[in-house]
């Protein structure tokens, strides 16, 4: 039997096409071939298009998963959020908790944070309450949840608050440069640009002041 749909999306490279039915007022969602075969089946509330991996973003029952090129889901939807996949791994939310679950539908990092970032260098940031901290991509906490605020890693050093002050953890969890700072940057290319009161200075990795640019500021991002 023909099918006739509501709507038909574009051909994407893969050669696959959102497509839209409404039975009884409900809205269903799935992907055809250019030949119009179905190949992802219509029966979710909302897709994304497939990324560079060959993995779409799904919903249904209200509950977010995975499906591949094939139509099976990689992972199950059981969760309530999800973010999309990078370096092998996406971000998973569950009982407003979030984790990390890889390619094979494997929990790697515990549904277990308030939020969590994307890695960088490796790490990535955690919070749970209002305290942040690292962890690796094994799950392990290497940098405890004890600071009021960090920044990504960059050349090796995320620019951490505590206590209303600024400074920089390494990936080992030590704070190499003291939080004495009232605001800090990321550190691009072995330098950075720090705050001490009004003064905007440049420091290396080591924290030496090579450059006193006053009350002029220059970075104006992360």
């Amino acid at each position: 039997m023909k099918i006739i749909y509501d709507e038909i999306g574009s051909f994407a490279a893969n050669g696959l096409a959102i497509v839209r039915l409404v039975e009884s007022k409900a809205e269903r969602f799935g992907f055809i071939n250019i030949s119009r075969k179905v190949v992802i089946p219509i029966i979710y509330e909302s897709v994304c298009l497939f990324d560079s991996l060959g993995f779409a973003k799904v919903k249904k029952n209200n509950k977010w998963g995975f499906v591949n090129l094939l139509g099976e889901e990689i992972i199950p939807t059981i969760y309530d959020s999800t973010e999309f996949f990078r370096d092998g791994l996406v971000k998973v939310c569950q009982n407003s908790k979030w984790g990390f679950v890889n390619i094979q539908g494997q929990i790697i990092v515990s549904l277990k944070y308030d939020w969590i970032w994307e890695f960088s260098e490796g790490l990535a940031i955690v919070r749970n309450g209002d305290r942040h901290g690292a962890i690796n991509q094994k799950g392990e906490e290497i940098v405890p949840l004890i600071y009021d605020f960090m920044k990504p890693f960059s050349n090796g050093l995320s620019a951490t608050k505590k206590d209303g002050k600024w400074g920089y953890v390494n990936k080992c969890g030590i704070m190499q440069i003291p939080t004495i700072y009232d605001d800090a940057w990321n550190f691009k290319k072995g330098s950075t640009q720090v705050r001490f009161g009004s003064n905007f200075i440049f420091i290396d990795l080591e924290a030496y002041i090579f450059e006193d640019i006053n009350t002029t500021a220059i970075f104006t991002g992360c």
